[in-house]
């Protein structure tokens, strides 16, 4: 039975949903990078929200694990390239904390503009202050940076407040920006313009310090800013001097470099407001992010179904059925490849050509590098392959081409070792049925499984007899033979499917074989 782990006070309502899958469940406090490593091993899956560190020495030496899954959106508490390279699935829920994130956010944009936390401390303190004078909203030009879920959300809210807006998002489209009724601008172009700015970006190399000196600089001294995102990507101390200065008007903030919140440098300032980084914390979002990832993970665990995965492609169930025959058709090759060679591999090329009938790629090139590791490491999966792959110093490409062949289409590895080079071809007829279909630019028909044995010899008569006398002599049967050949008389090769392994003596008899240039056994079993 799957055992879960869930931390940082998962809502029961997710918990549930792991009960009633039948798997068992473990609920506990955050945990150190330490405390977690010495007992993760128990565990095929784990929940976390923001408070635990998933980090490279919690994970050091896992094995077991499979998936973890976090009851939110920011994942920068997960060391995600060390799960990757232990073949660990990492999801969150994008979508949970939607609507809770957008109302935050219009929260402190309203508590901000009207003054709200200095006028309720001031009433708290016995005072009647009617000084506070606030700005309206309405007419006021809202710059959204980063639009996807929640930025889309307060686009459309902002304009129910009859503001207008700019969208900045290095990948939002015309038309799509069009179809939430924003103006799509540059960066400096919103930083310029906007009244108010809010942003809704991930957290990234490319986002870090996004918004510094430079950018409040040129700012309408008039400016708000909000940051219901991640903290580090508005730089504070640069923000605590503009504010300090007023060369903005104002600013909100939910999150932080550091939480719990370490050398405020907004301590003393009336021109901001703060929160402990409380916009998923609705009662509403709690349960619909834990519920959501936890069908994510029931969903993984039975079916193999990848939903909101974060470092590698998602795949829901339908398609995974889709795919099947191609991935084990891709996985059958790259195990060829692993058994065929000599020496030390060097490089890999994968070539797709014709019409596979899907657009994305990655869960069959995955296939092929797993079956090509499986033979040479302990554990590997789709998740951990390319990264094994870099590993070993394997460099690796991927070409496509619309180009057929003479079959619907052919998924060929090329794999490159020290000593030589060989191309490995496969197809799928009908739907089920996967053959190897060329060895080397030699057309054969094999059937990828059990023990292969692959003879390169010349195009001579006597020679199939002789090798099947030597193969019968040893005990062992032939369940398929396929020949090829390259011109009469010029190179040919050999393929037969054998129901046992051959020692090396019988092998060594076959390479004695008057013609036969080489004789190698693949184990596919």
């Amino acid at each position: 039975m799957p055992k879960v782990l869930c931390l940082d006070s998962l809502s029961e309502d997710g918990i549930d949903v792991f009960r009633k899958a039948g798997l068992e469940v473990d609920v506990k406090p955050p945990q150190k990078p330490e405390d977690l490593a010495a007992i993760i091993n128990n565990y095929d899956a784990l929940v976390v929200r923001s408070a635990t560190k998933v980090t490279a020495v919690a994970l050091h030496g896992v094995k077991r694990l499979k998936v973890i899954g976090r009851a939110g959106v920011g994942t920068d508490n997960i060391d995600k390239e060390a799960a990757t390279k232990h073949g660990i699935v990492v999801m969150n829920t994008p979508g949970g904390n939607t609507i809770s994130t957008c109302e935050h956010t219009f929260a402190l944009l309203l508590s901000l503009c009207r003054n709200v936390p200095v006028a309720h401390c001031s009433m708290m303190s016995g005072q009647w202050n009617r000084k506070l004078m606030g700005t309206e909203v309405c007419g006021k030009t809202l710059g959204v940076i980063g639009v996807g879920r929640i930025g889309a959300e307060v686009a459309k809210r902002a304009q129910a407040f009859e503001m207008k807006v700019l969208a900045y998002d290095p990948i939002l489209t015309k038309i799509k920006a069009d179809s939430l009724g924003v103006e799509l601008v540059t960066l400096d172009e919103l930083i310029e313009r906007s009244d108010i700015i809010t942003i809704h970006a991930p957290k990234s190399e490319k986002t870090n310090n996004m918004i510094r000196a430079e950018h409040f600089q040129r700012m309408k001294p008039s400016c708000r800013i909000i940051n219901c995102a991640r903290g580090g990507i508005v730089n504070e101390a640069d923000l605590a001097d503009a504010l300090r200065k007023k060369q903005i008007a104002g600013a909100a903030l939910d999150v932080y470099t550091s939480e719990p919140f370490t050398d405020n440098p907004f301590l003393g300032l009336d021109n901001i407001v703060t929160t402990p980084h409380l916009a998923a914390s609705t009662d509403e979002a709690q349960v619909t992010v834990a519920v959501e990832v936890a069908n994510q993970i029931v969903d993984y665990l039975r079916t193999g179904a990848i939903v909101n995965a974060v470092n590698v492609p998602s795949m829901d169930g339908e398609t995974r059925k889709t795919l099947e025959p191609l991935r084990y058709l891709a996985q059958r090759i790259g195990h060829f490849q692993s058994s065929f060679i000599q020496g030390r591999p060097i490089s890999m090329e994968i070539e797709y050509s014709g019409d596979l009938g899907v657009t994305d790629t990655y869960p069959i090139t995955a296939s092929v590098l797993v079956g090509f590791l499986s033979p040479l490491v302990e554990t590997v999966n789709m998740v951990s392959a390319p990264s094994l792959l870099e590993d070993h110093g394997i460099s690796f490409s991927e070409t496509r081409s619309v180009r057929a062949s003479d079959y619907a289409f052919e998924i060929g590895v090329t794999v490159t070792t020290d000593s030589e080079t060989h191309r490995v071809a496969g197809t799928l007829f009908g739907k089920n049925d996967p053959r190897i279909c060329s060895i080397d630019g030699m057309r054969v028909d094999a059937k990828p499984e059990g023990y292969m044995l692959v003879c390169m010899n010349e195009d001579k008569p006597l020679i199939i007899g002789r090798v099947g006398t030597i193969i019968g002599e040893a005990g062992v049967n032939i369940a398929n033979l396929m020949l090829g050949r390259d011109a009469r008389g010029g190179r040919a090769l050999t393929v037969l499917n054998i129901d046992a392994p051959l020692d090396d003596q019988t092998l060594d008899r076959i390479r004695r074989v008057p013609h036969v240039n080489e004789a190698r056994l693949v184990n596919l079993s």
